[in-house]
């Protein structure tokens, strides 16, 4: 697959993805299954960045990477065992994680590479806002961290969402 078709690709999935996660019926919400099954995407996605990192010199990004991809493993294992009190703090945790991978990424000189990269990285956060909305249902308001909190607001996906518009 070349740029072109990969960034096609890359940025098609991401507006889909956004706009069934915006747009879906708003009583609904996401099932156990399905925060699970983005969990799992968010670490495959990772997983597709590291050996392009390894082109670009950014092996301080993909430590970082390497740090959170056993954070999502305990995501997606609180999140199958209904621990959700564990699962918020995991996310927390992982999303802290996130905004540092985020914030190395940006250092790295620019690059059509660190473009891929950026938009891998986009629907991870992008599919980490979803997770955190089924985390948000499930758990009591006094237990829910306030990384959860913060990015389970709706108005920041469809913020992603117009900003990921054609």
């Amino acid at each position: 697959m070349n740029r072109r078709e990969l960034i096609k690709n890359v940025s098609v999935g991401a507006v889909g993805f956004v706009a069934v996660s915006a747009f879906g019926p708003p009583a609904c919400s996401v099932s156990k299954d399905k925060a699970v099954r983005y969990t799992v995407l968010a670490i495959g996605y990772l997983n597709d960045i590291l050996p392009i990192l390894s082109q670009i010199g950014g092996d301080s990004v993909a430590a970082l990477i390497s740090k959170a991809i056993p954070l999502l493993e305990k995501l997606k294992k609180a999140l199958e065992e209904n621990d959700f009190p564990e699962a918020g703090n995991f996310f927390d945790t992982v999303t802290a994680t996130l905004g540092q991978v985020a914030t190395a990424l940006l250092q790295l000189p620019e690059s059509a590479k660190r473009d891929v990269i950026i938009g891998i990285l986009t629907l991870v956060q992008i599919t980490m806002r979803t997770v955190s909305l089924f985390i948000e249902s499930e758990v009591p308001p006094a237990n829910i961290p306030q990384a959860v909190r913060r990015v389970a607001q709706p108005n920041a996906i469809l913020k992603a969402f117009e900003a990921s518009r054609f």
